[in-house]
């Protein structure tokens, strides 16, 4: 029971993060294309964003999911401090580029958490977060992946959870196989 409501409070606190993450990350992204599209008529503008699409980060993405991953850092103070309310649950809270169009996110707790995490429990809770921001990232990586990890403050892992698109893909048809066989039974 222990380990159930924890992977509940772990979820919440995932989602909220995608959320702030993921709205602030629109908004410049709605800034940026304004302002791109004023200076587009200059054909330094043009080649420039030709430049910008080409380049790749030092993992080997795009510069454009590079940026998507700063900008989402830049949130991470107020994350912080939505997340913590007086409670200061989490030490550190990071976003990182991952090699192959990988979202990392760790959380790591400001006191030891003495607690066996399901991961397979946890992944099938973090789905349906996730799911927003991956098919928001599909835009600039399509084949993005999400990371989320959860770390004691010793560095010592709690849990690793890696989402794909094949894996929300899967819990779809799952939960369509149930629905379907919930409507059978009533029929």
């Amino acid at each position: 029971m222990k380990n159930k409501f924890f992977i509940a409070f772990l979820s919440i606190f995932f989602l909220f993060g995608l959320t702030a993450c993921s709205n602030d990350k629109t908004k410049d992204t709605a800034s940026s294309s304004s302002s791109s599209a004023k200076s587009s008529s200059s054909k330094t503008s043009s080649t420039s964003k030709n430049s910008l699409s080409r380049a790749k980060s030092t993992k080997g993405n795009s510069a454009n999911f590079a940026l998507m991953i700063k900008t989402a850092q830049s949130q991470i103070p107020a994350l912080k401090a939505q997340l913590n309310g007086e409670n200061n649950t989490f030490k550190d809270i990071a976003i990182d580029e991952g090699e192959d169009s990988t979202v990392i996110y760790t959380y790591t707790f400001a006191q030891p958490q003495d607690i066996d995490l399901d991961n397979e429990a946890l992944k099938q809770v973090l789905i349906p977060e996730v799911e927003p921001l991956v098919n928001e990232a599909k835009a600039i990586a399509p084949d993005v992946k999400v990371l989320v990890k959860y770390d004691n403050p010793d560095g010592s892992n709690l849990a690793t959870i890696s989402i794909t698109q094949a894996d929300i893909e899967a819990a779809k048809a799952t939960t369509q196989e149930e629905i379907n066989k919930y409507k059978k039974s009533y029929e």
